[in-house]
């Protein structure tokens, strides 16, 4: 099953994690969604490349 990458949520965690379970190789601890997006196109949603940074330390997150 795909889905069309048509509307941006945010999201709120309290860490991220390694995982094997997810082709991502990462989990977020506690996710939740904070809010819908209308503001806001797919293009502009960060990828799991915005994630990996932030879980190397590379970006903080609030």
């Amino acid at each position: 099953m795909y889905v069309r990458p048509e509307l941006v949520v945010e999201m709120a965690f309290n860490d991220i994690q390694a995982s094997s379970k997810y082709p991502g190789g990462l989990a977020l601890r506690f996710a939740r969604l904070k809010r819908y997006r209308p503001d806001k196109s797919p293009g502009q949603a960060d990828t799991i490349e915005t994630v990996r940074a932030i879980h190397e330390g590379r970006l903080g997150h609030s």
